[in-house]
């Protein structure tokens, strides 16, 4: 399996939990709510507040995970996309000057 693929189930996962959660903490709220223990107001502040833990959560994870591929590739030492373009670029500014060597050898 591929690293893509690892990388594209495991997101997919991650947004599978976090939908999952969001629907519990619904139902939750709604359940203290429903007993009492919290105001229709309180109930939409708290959501709102646990959502935007589980959001920045994410992106905490998301960062991570990068950088740990990032630190897991390195080691493995295959190029980053930043080495192929930097290396694209150097062959292509070497053909540009074996042209013009080329051209002025033939005059």
């Amino acid at each position: 399996m591929s690293i893509d693929n690892i990388l594209k189930k495991a997101a997919l996962m991650g947004v599978g939990f976090m939908s999952l959660t969001e629907q519990k903490l619904k139902d939750l709220i709604k359940e203290l709510e429903s007993r009492g223990e919290v105001s229709e107001k309180e109930g939409k502040d708290l959501l709102k507040e646990l959502l935007d833990r589980i959001e920045k959560e994410k992106k905490t994870v998301g960062e991570t995970i990068k950088k740990g591929i990032k630190e897991y590739l390195g080691k493995l030492d295959i190029a980053t996309k930043e080495d192929v373009i930097s290396l694209k670029k150097k062959v292509n500014s070497l053909e540009e000057k074996v042209k013009e060597l080329t051209k002025a050898m033939e005059e």
